[in-house]
């Protein structure tokens, strides 16, 4: 294994084993391995908000992403990474040293905060306007970054933007609620504007909502701990923060029944016993074995292989 497969390896066992917390800076600190840089910033948000969502930065002083943020209308790079989504992008194959220096962008932003040398890599979904924005610097224009720091860097990033997603769904999937596995999620705010969204959650609103326009979330969110059903789809939120994890699925037999039921049953599809369904909900492993048996009846269902079969056949 080459240095950049060793990095990939021990970046997805981070996700495994590390605080999804600090896995951005952390991982930021790995590339300098890979990569040496002066600063750095690892950005994420709504394309169409303007402004970073979340955001990590090494090596620059604090204010750096806000004035980044403003410099949205004259920074030549930006054009440059939106045609070439998912490739590194060097400053100076998009202006020239001398151009550079008497740019708006350069004397607004990065001059201010020492910065010489820049390379960016953007991730970027079309549909949801969801991206995530990778940025090295150096301070010193002497030390331009080489070609081949330029691929290591790319090579590199589409894995850091990869984990990253796994690591914060990974995390929701892990939480003290227990999910249905076929449900798909996202974040957003009490608007429904994206910020971060599974692939499939955005493929599924696509299918139930012909004519969604992507820039917000086509439904009402419910209340927190609350469940909705609309176009066949049941939608759940959970709050975080001033923001909400949203998890959709398609409607299935279990949404006829009651709210400790589908527990129960969402139990049973993990593969937990009586007592560890009992111990979980507060009920004794008697009563969990009753309701059981009436779910059985209600559902036309002999046994939990049935049952199990039959909730996953309808996701």
């Amino acid at each position: 294994m080459d240095r950049v497969d060793i990095f990939i390896a021990n970046l997805y066992h981070s996700v495994e084993n590390g605080s999804t917390d600090t896995f951005r800076e952390t991982a930021l600190r790995a590339l300098g391995d890979l990569v040496d840089f002066d600063g750095a910033l690892w950005g994420s948000g709504n394309y169409t908000s303007n402004v970073f969502h979340s955001v990590v930065t090494l090596g620059v002083e604090a204010g750096y992403p806000q004035a980044l943020e403003r410099t949205q209308g004259i920074n030549p790079i930006l054009p440059a990474l939106l045609d070439n989504v998912g490739q590194a992008v060097d400053m100076r194959s998009v202006i020239g040293d001398s151009a550079f220096l008497q740019s708006p962008v350069y004397r607004r932003c990065f001059s201010r905060y020492g910065i010489e040398r820049i390379v960016s890599y953007l991730a970027y979904d079309r549909r949801s306007h969801l991206y995530t924005l990778l940025s090295l610097y150096r301070f010193d224009a002497d030390r331009p970054f080489t070609e081949d720091e330029r691929c290591l860097f790319e090579r590199a990033a589409y894995h850091l933007v990869a984990a990253a997603g796994h690591a914060f769904f990974l995390h929701m999937a892990t939480g003290a609620r227990p999910q249905s596995p076929a449900a798909h999620a996202a974040v957003c705010d009490d608007h429904g504007l994206l910020y971060q969204a599974q692939p499939s959650f955005v493929d599924l609103i696509e299918d139930r909502f012909e004519s969604w326009s992507y820039e917000r979330l086509p439904f009402t969110l419910p209340a927190p701990g609350e469940t909705r059903v609309t176009h066949g789809l049941c939608i759940e939120v959970e709050a975080l923060g001033d923001l909400f994890c949203v998890r959709i699925r398609r409607e299935g037999p279990i949404d006829c029944l009651h709210g400790r039921d589908q527990e129960i049953v969402a139990g049973v599809c993990r593969g937990m016993t009586f007592k560890d369904i009992g111990r979980e909900l507060e009920l004794a492993p008697s009563t969990v074995s009753n309701r059981l048996y009436r779910v059985y009846r209600q559902l036309g269902v002999a046994n939990r292989s049935s049952l199990v079969r039959l909730v996953h056949r309808s996701t």
